[in-house]
């Protein structure tokens, strides 16, 4: 098969394709082909070296890839939920032997994958579950009531946008940042309301919630600027372990994804919210393997308003 590897830690000139054998499924496994699966920032600091600590028990060639969709090839004999043939989408923790979801098939758990939403094209549907999951742990992690306030920073990104959907679904007043030219984006995304990033945005929001706002979603990693807008005793959410937040006025809490890398009923849960529309997959750009330093590059660059998705 053909995969999207790395031999060495380095800039995007280090990836490249090569081919390695199909994987067999193990007890209680699936190889699934994959369709498309998504690049995101994980796989840059993979890549780059900065998670060079955490694959030190690991063995070149390096695959990236946290998430996919494609169809059910292989399966265990203790495997019974899926069928083979079936469309699937799944999320997988790349710093593992076997490698992430950056080839033509991928073997992972059978509880890390479920049934594709109906009617979501596979590319789109890529895009699904890293996002997907991480956004309900945040909102699950806050606890809100309908009616709470939460800001949600980096409202126009992949993340940023599934959690102010999300939040939209559970009845919350979201408050977002954007640049003027997302602003209508955010908005048919379900934000309450969108004020300017950078320096007036703490005057935006203290003006309209003088005592700060029930809770926040640093998305965008802005760390203390996010979390002085928040009221006191208010929760703020960081999907960055390394970001450090200095007040203790605010309790913050940290969620990463792979904690649900196993959590068959939260990825059903998500995929169900796609096919209901609650949940809008977007498609930066897409990539075949073959150009996936590219792919690299483009990401590099940020600003991007969707996934980026390698197809083999």
């Amino acid at each position: 098969m053909r995969a999207v590897v790395f031999d060495q830690f380095g800039p995007p000139e280090v990836i490249h394709a090569t081919d390695l054998p199909v994987p067999t499924p193990g007890p209680g496994e699936v190889v699934v082909e994959v369709a498309a699966a998504t690049l995101n920032p994980t796989d840059l600091m993979m890549r780059s070296g900065q998670q060079a600590k955490l694959m030190t028990d690991l063995r070149p060639p390096y695959i990236a890839g946290m998430e996919f969709a494609g169809h059910v090839r292989k399966r265990s004999p203790d495997s019974s939920r899926l069928e083979v043939g079936q469309s699937v989408i799944g999320i997988v923790n790349p710093r593992r032997p076997k490698g992430g979801a950056h080839c033509e098939f991928v073997c992972v758990p059978e509880a890390s994958v479920v049934s594709a939403p109906v009617g979501v094209d596979l590319v789109e549907a890529a895009t699904i579950p890293m996002n997907g999951l991480t956004a309900r742990m945040a909102l699950d992690a806050l606890s809100l009531h309908p009616g709470a306030t939460l800001l949600v920073t980096g409202g126009a990104g992949a993340l940023g946008g599934y959690v102010i959907q999300l939040a939209r679904h559970a009845g919350l007043s979201v408050i977002a940042d954007a640049s003027e030219r997302d602003r209508g984006l955010l908005m048919q995304l379900g934000a309450t309301a969108v004020v300017p990033r950078g320096e007036d945005m703490g005057r935006t929001v203290r003006s309209m919630y003088a005592a700060g706002v029930d809770a926040a979603v640093d998305c965008a990693l802005l760390g203390d600027a996010a979390a002085a807008l928040v009221r006191d005793g208010g929760s703020l959410v960081s999907v960055r372990s390394s970001q450090k937040y200095g007040t203790p006025r605010v309790n913050v809490k940290y969620i990463g994804v792979l904690q649900q890398v196993l959590d068959t009923d939260a990825l059903t849960w998500v995929a169900a919210r796609a096919q209901e529309h609650v949940l809008t997959p977007r498609v930066a750009q897409t990539f075949a393997f073959s150009d996936a330093a590219q792919a690299h590059r483009l990401l590099e660059q940020g600003g991007l308003r969707g996934r980026i998705v390698l197809v083999p």
